[in-house]
């Protein structure tokens, strides 16, 4: 021969004689060839190589002489047993095409993976004489796809199982006397990452997770998102034992954390199901009860940061109502199911209507008109009473534009949940909507429960400032019943303040309550907030009230929640109402 692969090659037949065989490439066509190409010769003992191009000697690593005349199986070093190699001689062995990758070793004992093509060739008779394979190195894109694979079901941060791969490998667990699942979440994340950067976060979540490894009996572990994460653990035989177990492992997860700079003490709620009864293990069971365990991590964040729940069916029932809910409530603002109701702020001296509460209502296509107690709870859970929110205060805007135009001089006050006071900005908003209705800002006012005041950071003080500038009156609804005190009256920029109802009842009974009352209603008149007494009922209420000196009062005595139009006939006809019974 004159070469590794002359254009006409004399082949050996089984005969013993030879023959002339035109090759369908020539040698400077495979040459050219950036994938490695080999022929071997099935007609000589164990299929040696008669012809490999520069390409192949480049990926392998061989010179030519090393590689002609031995069967390419050395390349795969002592790994004989991939599932490529049965393929690839099956294949062979029926004279058939074939596409297989398998790993191979370089000259130097590194390995790469190799797809191979094989294809068989054939004489002038159509008898497979050769066997010509493309050799192309695939390592890097079985790299890259191996590496695209392993993001897709962990967590980059803590290089735990993400939600799809904790639900693979548990697919894959035996566990004959079941198993527990828990949710976790690491309760003060956010503020860790706003006061320690968020590379302290991430110290965190990576030791957060060391320790759900490190766990007894923990099977499969993975981070569900944010501070959330879930372990697996086998179930001991003995049911009464699971508690213990997960309480055990629940003060592991609260031992303090070392982040750079600090050791901090944080709580972990925690939530675990387990499966039914002495069931073993299912893999079909595997997302229920992990959907489970989540329920219950969201009764024990309801109870409060650090609690522990086991899984209760009352949870789930609970959770399909929220989500069912939900979905209505989402419907309801897309058809324009809201309303508001208004209830009249008397001035006692005088019975003329001074002012309104909205009250926000749902008209249920099917279970009628619906008081806010029965859905602003999932409004806020859900987040939509952002949405909400800023459609009642539209609709009380044009109201108020309403009644001026009418010659009915009041306020409107609306109820803001703390909810949408802290994710929405409430100043932008009303600057829009006021823009909108054409209302003037002293027409409208936002009432704010005493929960807020618990969240005291700049940002909610710029907003008071900010609703107050432009002219909005500020309301301190429920005034008594949770954070707020008489200071704060003095200290922050309230028009108005509003007492609770549990406050009105017994007063000629109560002489603390009356001295209670008298006190605020002293304060206020001192600071120039009007004070207005809520949920007044009774005739014997309201002559007390007028006798302690209280300015205004709302309630059933007075006027039930009116709507618009009802409002609107009531003060076209009687700007003021009876105050006597």
């Amino acid at each position: 021969m004159n070469g590794p692969f002359p254009r006409a090659a004399r082949l050996a037949t089984e005969g013993g004689a030879t023959l002339s065989l035109e090759l369908a490439l020539n040698e400077q066509t495979l040459e050219g060839f950036s994938d490695g190409i080999a022929v071997a010769d099935l007609s000589m003992p164990d299929y040696p190589l008669v012809y490999v191009n520069s390409a192949f000697e480049r990926i392998s690593g061989y010179q030519r002489g090393e590689l002609l005349g031995r069967n390419c199986r050395f390349l795969q070093g002592d790994e004989r047993q991939q599932p490529a190699i049965e393929a690839m001689a099956q294949a062979i062995a029926e004279r058939r095409d074939a596409t297989v990758v398998l790993r191979n070793y370089r000259r130097d004992g590194t390995p790469f993976w190799n797809e191979l093509r094989l294809c068989p060739l054939r004489n002038a008779d159509g008898k497979v004489t050769h066997y010509l394979g493309n050799m192309r190195d695939v390592t890097s894109i079985r790299d890259l796809n191996e590496q695209l694979a392993r993001a897709a079901i962990h967590d980059e941060v803590t290089d735990l199982l993400n939600r799809r791969g904790l639900l693979d490998r548990l697919a894959t667990i035996e566990a004959p006397h079941g198993l527990l699942m828990l949710c976790c979440d690491i309760d003060q994340l956010r503020d860790v990452n706003a006061t320690y950067g968020r590379a302290a976060g991430d110290v965190l979540l990576r030791e957060m997770s060391q320790r759900l490894e490190r766990c007894t009996g923990v099977v499969a572990a993975g981070r569900l998102g944010a501070g959330q994460f879930a372990a697996a653990l086998q179930r001991p035989p003995c049911p009464s034992e699971a508690e213990a177990t997960v309480a055990s492992l629940h003060a592991e997860l609260r031992l303090p954390f070392t982040l750079p700079g600090a050791l901090v003490s944080l709580t972990v709620t925690l939530g675990w199901a387990s499966c039914a009864g002495s069931q073993s293990w299912v893999a079909a069971e595997a997302e229920p009860l992990l959907i489970k365990a989540e329920a219950a991590l969201y009764a024990a964040k309801a109870a409060g940061r650090g609690e522990r729940r086991v899984f209760d069916p009352a949870i789930e029932r609970e959770s399909r109502r929220r989500l069912r809910l939900t979905a209505e409530l989402r419907n309801a603002l897309a058809q324009k199911e809201f309303a508001l109701h208004y209830q009249p702020k008397v001035e006692l001296t005088s019975g003329r209507v001074i002012g309104l509460e909205a009250l926000l209502r749902w008209q249920h296509p099917v279970f009628g008109l619906q008081p806010p107690d029965r859905f602003l709870p999932v409004a806020e859970q859900s987040g939509l009473i952002v949405e909400i929110g800023a459609w009642a205060l539209a609709e009380a805007a044009r109201t108020a534009a309403e009644l001026n135009r009418r010659g009915h001089a009041v306020q409107i006050a609306v109820n803001v949940s703390p909810v949408q006071f802290h994710r929405d900005d409430i100043p932008g908003l009303m600057r829009r909507i006021l823009t909108e209705t054409g209302a003037e800002p002293g027409w409208v006012s936002v009432e704010l429960t005493e929960t807020v005041l618990a969240d005291r950071t700049a940002r909610t003080l710029a907003c008071f400032n900010a609703l107050r500038e432009m002219g909005i009156g500020l309301a301190m609804d429920d005034f008594g019943t949770g954070f707020a005190s008489l200071d704060q009256l003095r200290s922050l920029p309230f028009t108005e303040v509003k007492l609770d109802r549990s406050f009105v009842r017994n007063l000629d009974r109560d002489p603390v309550q009356s001295a209670i009352v008298t006190g605020v209603l002293g304060v206020a008149h001192a600071l120039g907030i009007t004070a207005i007494c809520e949920g007044v009922e009774t005739e014997a209420e309201r002559r007390h009230l007028m006798m302690l000196g209280c300015p205004v009062a709302q309630g059933y005595l007075f006027s039930l929640p009116l709507a618009q139009e009802d409002l609107f006939w009531l003060l076209d006809k009687h700007a003021s109402l009876p105050v006597t019974a």
